[in-house]
């Protein structure tokens, strides 16, 4: 008898979501818009949105505002179909910038599919040395893409600044070649309405601390993104007390590498930083509003 009860409850419930998701189609809404509005998906209309894709121990971070789109990294190779459809998910076609931060296969290893599945305007990735030119099936694959496009290849230095609508980006490193291809990443600055974003690819300590010295004034920023997913060679603490961020966003995988560094989380708590991590939260974004409000949703 509980058992027949508890199935009428259940079917009752099923249909009642039936008629409503049916009604938002009435009404023209998308299932996209459907499942923002359940919390299932982030909301992407308002303001800036800064989605850290869970694609464990790697990078992939997709920026979009208004009608501009940006893609930072692209994950491993074998999260390339992923990070793809979380970009078609959202009904982009083309990226206004897709960057390359240093050409390491956790940051590089989907960008020949995105290369292949968007329309790209513009193309940033650091001057490389030739000796540090990987021998690597992603990185050969990637410039194949790019040249069969005929996309142009564009090394921005330290201080090269963008302005896409609302957004500023800002190029704060490196500021010589390291001879690393983790310490010659390209660190950027977003700002957006007097909110701002620190990408750090896999920015070390000797890049940190040229930093400190070179642009301690614009250094602080609300959301920092960990450099080299918590590996303790980097985010020393003189330069998370420069940044002092409301938050901490690290894109790592479960049990890779003994990342995060048990130092590097003790040294984020130290500061008093929310720290968010997609080995436990999945795919974290980040809105920003124009009225500075800032919103953060998980997708697990």
């Amino acid at each position: 008898m509980k058992r027949k009860k508890a199935l009428k409850i259940g079917t009752v419930i099923i249909s009642a979501v039936l008629i409503i998701l049916i009604s938002f189609g009435a009404f023209g809404l998308s299932w996209q818009k459907i499942f923002v509005w359940c919390g299932f998906y982030a909301d992407k209309s308002q303001g800036l949105s800064v989605s850290f894709i869970d694609v464990g121990k790697a990078d992939a971070i997709f920026i979009t505002c208004d009608d501009y789109n940006i893609l930072i990294d692209a994950g491993e190779d074998i999260h390339a179909e992923a990070v793809s459809a979380y970009l078609k998910r959202y009904k982009t076609e083309s990226l206004d910038l897709l960057i390359a931060t240093h050409p390491d296969k956790d940051h590089i290893g989907g960008m020949e599919k995105i290369i292949n599945d968007f329309e790209i305007k513009s193309f940033w990735q650091p001057k490389i040395s030739d000796d540090l030119i990987p021998k690597t099936t992603c990185y050969e694959n990637m410039i194949s893409a790019l040249n069969e496009k005929s996309i142009s290849v564009i090394n921005p230095k330290a201080g090269y600044k963008e302005v896409l609508g609302d957004m500023t980006l800002t190029v704060l490193s490196p500021h010589k070649e390291y001879g690393s291809t983790n310490n010659d990443s390209l660190v950027i600055r977003l700002d957006y309405y007097g909110r701002s974003f620190l990408f750090m690819g896999d920015a070390e300590k000797e890049a940190e601390q040229d930093l400190i010295k070179n642009n301690s004034d614009a250094l602080r920023a609300d959301v920092l993104k960990i450099s080299h997913h918590g590996s303790n060679k980097g985010s020393i603490n003189e330069f998370l007390q420069l940044v002092s961020p409301e938050y901490a966003v690290l894109s790592v995988g479960e049990n890779t590498s003994n990342l995060p560094s048990k130092a590097c989380v003790q040294r984020i708590n130290d500061n008093d930083i929310k720290l968010l991590r997609t080995d436990l939260q999945g795919t974290i974004t980040i809105n920003s509003l124009k009225n500075g409000e800032i919103k953060v949703h998980f997708e697990k």
